[in-house]
């Protein structure tokens, strides 16, 4: 029976980002070590609806911008390490979860550049915190320390109805175990 599983991961990163607090009616995590950066919600699967509430909610008075993440891993590399797979044999998988952490983020500020300012302050947060904590409290034993490291891809900001929204993603492998079979 494996120690850990895409769901296990999936939680992790979403409690390392989103703070324990879960919304069971929202299924998401909020009031995370990022909400001071704008980081509102962390949503660990793609939701039907997202509320406007969720850019903002616990953010402070008047800050006028918040974000959402949502994490999608779109691929499982499992990997031999060596030539024999048959159980009982001592060989060994290594076990990485490619990882997008799409980030929404809505300001409702009268200068679009200060609303990509803010997402540029948000993406360094991210950044710094994954390279804290590399095993993003222990989900894994390293995350974006490989040779592709962490990467960041920004879409061009939109203004709808005097609105910003932006998305970027911050893109990094999430290596999870050796196992040993």
């Amino acid at each position: 029976m494996a120690q850990t599983s895409r769901k296990i991961v999936r939680t992790g990163i979403a409690t390392f980002f989103g703070g324990t607090t879960y919304d069971s009616v929202g299924k998401c995590y909020r009031n995370g070590p990022l909400n001071s950066y704008g980081l509102s919600t962390v949503r660990p699967y793609q939701p039907k609806r997202l509320p406007d509430m969720d850019y903002v909610l616990s953010q402070a008075p008047g800050r006028g911008m918040g974000a959402v993440m949502i994490l999608e891993m779109p691929e499982t590399r499992d990997t031999p390490l060596d030539i024999t797979q048959l159980p009982g044999t001592g060989s060994q998988r290594h076990l990485t979860y490619p990882v997008q952490l799409h980030v929404f983020h809505m300001a409702h500020e009268a200068y679009s550049e200060d609303a990509e300012a803010d997402v540029d302050d948000l993406d360094q947060a991210i950044h710094e915190r994954i390279y804290t904590d590399p095993t993003l409290g222990g989900v894994c034993y390293q995350a974006g320390l490989d040779a592709f490291g962490i990467r960041t891809l920004i879409d061009q900001p939109e203004v709808w109805n005097e609105i910003t929204v932006t998305h970027f993603r911050v893109v990094l492998d999430v290596e999870v175990a050796i196992i040993t079979s």
